[in-house]
């Protein structure tokens, strides 16, 4: 299935290169917190967390929302995919402390392989029912990944532990007990977010917003949203440089 697009969303492209912005920030913030010790207790509280739950939030929603525009779906995830094991293994072998297992980029691949075989049913459900029941399945499997599913706000129902005993489903939502990733998406609860930007893309598409969209000035910030991909993969490597030569430096003086 091919999903194209003559037209770039110029205002999405700026959105994407300001959310990519501040995830640069915000990663220089956690080296600099964890990895160089700096002393900044602001981050490692609510703070922090608001701006990286924004973040995360902000690049699988755009990237849904984009998805429907977007050319070889299945092509795209398998090279997310790709980028994402190249990412682990990096990790594993240079800085196991920041390990990194079914990061962003996995989610994002593999979310482009669900979305494009899912596609053709999901656009038979009208947006606002399909954006209504992700919406409701999104908070019933939040806390999927710490073993519960959660069916009201004081009722939660726990799942059998022996999803949770093993070491290879954890890309679906069940890590085993021992499981850590500096960088974690997995497909549940996430993918319902990844499918609630589709449903916001038709309901774009469907009232005229993409055009205005595109017409929208394409600036710097525009450029860093079209180079997304190479951005994240050469910036932690760039901001974790920086901060070896911060601790070299102070050392020195």
């Amino acid at each position: 299935m091919d999903i194209k697009t003559d037209d770039r969303v110029h205002f999405l492209d700026s959105l994407r290169g300001f959310t990519l912005v501040h995830m640069v920030l915000f990663h220089l913030c956690y080296d600099l917190a964890f990895f160089v010790g700096l002393d900044m207790p602001w981050f490692k509280q609510w703070p922090g967390d608001v701006w990286g739950g924004c973040i995360r939030w902000s690049f699988i929603l755009i990237s849904g929302i984009v998805f429907s525009m977007g050319k070889h779906p299945f092509k795209r995830g398998a090279v997310l995919m790709g980028w994402g094991c190249v990412l682990t293994l990096v990790t594993w072998i240079a800085v196991p402390d920041a390990l990194i297992r079914f990061g962003v980029l996995s989610f994002l691949g593999a979310a482009s392989i669900i979305g494009a075989a899912a596609y053709p049913y999901l656009k038979r459900i009208p947006a606002f029912y399909g954006i209504l029941c992700s919406l409701i399945l999104l908070e019933v499997t939040w806390q999927l990944p710490d073993g519960w599913l959660r069916l009201a706000s004081q009722l939660r129902c726990g799942l059998p532990e022996a999803l949770y005993g093993t070491k290879w489903l954890y890309w679906l939502g069940f890590p085993d007990a021992g499981f850590y990733s500096t960088d974690y998406f997995p497909i549940f609860p996430w993918i319902f977010l990844f499918i609630i930007g589709i449903y916001m893309g038709e309901l774009f598409r469907n009232n005229g917003i993409f055009c205005w969209m595109s017409r929208w000035d394409p600036g710097a910030l525009a450029f860093l949203g079209r180079h997304s991909l190479c951005i994240y993969l050469i910036h932690q490597p760039a901001l974790y440089g920086l901060c070896l030569f911060w601790e070299n430096l102070n050392i020195v003086w």
